[in-house]
């Protein structure tokens, strides 16, 4: 399944954080365990019951340009998000939803004069860098500044608090939102030679969603989090900010190369306590998952994808030798999985964004195989993506491979053998609608293929499976040379054109689909056994 998602302002991109459909409980919002946060700097009180909440990867728009008659692709992106990313620190969400998001003050919001409105990345870096950005820390301008930018929200009059023994400073902002409190603080810090000095200014930003009136959860922040927060010695701070808890089935002196999404994929989970992250040279694994068995199949992730990619290489050469960072993130918990996606996939378990540039898939402990398929599948779309230069490719073709794909297993050497799925059951029995809806697929667009009844979406995937399958195994089996360059016609003509439609017409432009059809139910009325193979190279 692909998902293309829209832009999003930042007011949006904050609610984004904190949206949930609420769910009665009995407690309020309460902040009572002290933990250390040494990634952070802080001990601290977060929301009672509350997990880590991973950040949103930012999304990335791709803008295609016009030079001397050339045209050329750029990524942008939005610089709001992309400064947001800098200065959160963490977030928490409970179970009813309430959530509370932490943010070290560091640079201004930059403003950037661009010809779009988003950003080229080194356009951002280079904002990010210039003395307008710099936060003062003694200046109340560039402070509210600040969290107005970081909160999402306008604040009035800051009120002076109580700062007790471990801060410097305590501010609450009064803001216009009725379930939302937005403070900052300052904390002593405590030098190896007994001296304080302040720490950063951090600002938290409570969003409660269960009911709870907003002067209750003011009152037992302050007296529960604000009055027992504490910066952490010196001393004890980390030398680096996430540590890796699987490492890489690939030799030592493997180099893993450094690119700005593996980057940005390391921060977003930097002071997640129980997330962790894998590397190959081709993909970074991000996840939370803690059982053994879980753990197992990253380990195996790690050692067969690069191979799977190999063998999306041979059969779909990539169109440039370009690549990117493919991040796969990979969530235990099904709420948290789906709290990540949002509600409208809430029914998936895997999923690839290519605006998110993201492989999000939910680890099913008991269902290893189903799992598997899963990330095989959504996999492909990843690698179809960035191969084919970003270029959409037609749903039959793309969800076609991706369930081709998806039953593929890697053997010991390195040799990919691709059976037939479970599809295949289902495609015996409705075959003449399979090779009747041939003609339709072909022309369908995306939502053509998704959005219709569940009966007919699962007939969709079926007759896509089906026909590549047809066109990589029956046809050369069966010498049917007059179909033998349908996909590299359509390959060459989609890089040639950019366009998807065009590709489909041009790699069947001679084709005459009755003949295709029966000859396409002649080889799926054969009860033999069928497969296909992939030598390791």
């Amino acid at each position: 399944m692909l998902v293309y998602d829209q832009f999003f302002t930042r007011l949006v991109y904050m609610l984004l954080l904190a949206s949930v459909v609420a769910i009665p409980v009995l407690s309020a919002p309460s902040f009572r365990a002290d933990k250390n946060y040494p990634e952070i700097g802080l001990r601290m009180r977060v929301l009672g019951g509350s997990v880590p909440e991973p950040l949103p990867t930012h999304k990335t728009y791709t803008y295609t340009f016009t030079r001397d008659g050339e045209s050329y692709k750029q990524d942008r992106f939005d610089a709001y998000e992309l400064w947001y990313a800098t200065q959160n620190v963490g977030q928490w969400r409970d179970n009813a939803g309430n959530v509370m998001i932490i943010g070290r003050a560091s640079r201004l919001l930059p403003r950037i004069e661009m010809d779009t409105k988003h950003v080229p990345r080194d356009a951002f870096e280079t904002a990010m860098a210039d003395p307008a950005t710099e936060f003062d820390p003694e200046n109340n301008a560039s402070l509210t500044a600040w969290v107005t930018d970081f909160s999402g929200c306008t604040p009035l009059q800051p009120e002076n608090l109580r700062t007790g023994f471990n801060l410097t400073h305590a501010l609450f902002f009064p803001v216009e939102e009725a379930f939302t409190l937005v403070y900052a603080f300052r904390a002593k810090t405590r030098l190896p030679n007994g001296k304080t000095m302040p720490s950063d200014w951090f600002c938290v930003v409570v969003k409660i969603d269960d009911g709870t009136p907003k002067s209750k959860t003011r009152k037992d922040f302050e007296t529960q989090f604000l009055a027992n927060v504490a910066a952490l010695p010196r001393s004890s701070l980390p030398a680096a900010a996430t540590k890796t808890a699987i490492k890489p089935p690939v030799p030592p002196t493997a180099n893993i190369p450094e690119h700005p999404s593996r980057t940005a994929a390391r921060k977003s989970i930097a002071n997640m306590k129980g997330w962790w992250y894998a590397e190959t040279p081709e993909y970074i694994f991000l996840s939370d998952i803690r059982s053994a068995a879980g753990k197992a199949l990253v380990r195996d992730l790690q050692k067969n994808m690069p191979v799977l990619r190999n063998a999306f290489m041979r059969l779909i050469p990539p169109f440039t030798d370009n690549t990117d960072v493919s991040v796969v993130r990979i969530y235990q918990e099904s709420e948290a999985y789906k709290q990540y996606v949002g509600e409208s996939h809430e029914w998936s378990v895997g999923l690839w964004s290519p605006m998110r540039r993201e492989l999000v898939i939910l680890a099913q402990d008991k269902e290893r195989e189903q799992t598997m398929n899963v990330i095989t599948h959504e996999s492909f779309h990843q690698y179809l993506f960035y191969a084919c230069n970003m270029i959409p490719n037609a749903v039959w073709y793309n969800e076609g491979h991706a369930c081709f794909f998806e039953a593929a297993q890697v053997g010991s050497r390195g040799r990919i053998t691709i059976s037939e799925n479970s599809r295949a059951n289902h495609l015996g029995r409705n075959l003449d609608a399979a090779a009747a809806l041939i003609p339709k697929l072909l022309k369908y667009e995306y939502n053509d293929f998704y959005k219709s009844s569940k009966e007919q979406r699962t007939l969709n995937y079926t007759t896509a499976w089906a026909l590549i399958y047809f066109l990589r195994r029956g046809v050369p089996e069966e010498k049917l040379d007059a179909y033998a360059g349908i996909l590299d016609a359509y390959l060459n003509s989609l890089a040639a054109t950019k366009n998807a439609a065009t590709a489909t017409e041009t790699a069947f432009e001679n084709i005459d689909m009755t003949k295709f059809q029966k000859a396409f139910t002649d080889f799926w009325r054969r009860n033999s056994i069928r497969s296909f193979e992939i030598a390791a190279e």
